[in-house]
């Protein structure tokens, strides 16, 4: 972890002279798969996530904010991340459309720490808007947010 950290530290700093973009960054994710508990419990339904994402000209972005989760119990927490998106559009889906495909992954500091990788599609909707469509697995030391697949929707503006 503490390798990852710092190659994320480098290569901040390394473009900390580019020029970059920041936008806000609203995220809804539903369980597509949850599996229960010992205790019969069957955990998370959906995740709202509300940040701040910095994209840097080489098609990486960093990402943090809160999250809100509801499920059993209602929970919130910090989540940072970071995504890598494909320098050219993946595909257009009509004129003026294009979408990207992205990889990338994060951690939630809920009561368990998340630890999660992700990967999607962005679609630039207009101008100063893009979509995001994604699949999270998460992964925690924990069985309230371990093996937990979501899939979701967000909106960059």
């Amino acid at each position: 972890m503490k390798s990852l950290l710092l190659a994320a530290l480098v290569l901040v700093s390394a473009n900390a002279s580019a020029e970059g973009q920041i936008a806000s960054l609203v995220n809804f994710s539903s369980t597509a798969v949850r599996p229960t508990t010992p205790e019969g419990e069957t955990n998370v339904t959906s995740i709202i996530d509300a940040s701040m994402e910095y994209t840097l000209p080489e098609n990486i972005s960093f990402y943090g904010g809160l999250s809100f989760v509801i499920g059993e119990t209602f929970e919130n927490a910090i989540s940072l991340g970071s995504r890598y998106y494909s320098s050219t559009p993946a595909l257009q889906i009509l004129p003026g459309i294009p979408m990207w495909s992205f990889i990338g992954g994060g951690i939630s500091f809920l009561d368990d720490t998340v630890y999660y990788p992700e990967a999607g599609f962005r679609i630039g909707i207009s101008d100063v808007s893009r979509l995001d469509i994604f699949v999270k697995i998460l992964n925690s030391s924990g069985d309230t947010y371990d093996k937990h697949v979501m899939v979701g929707a967000g909106l960059t503006f």
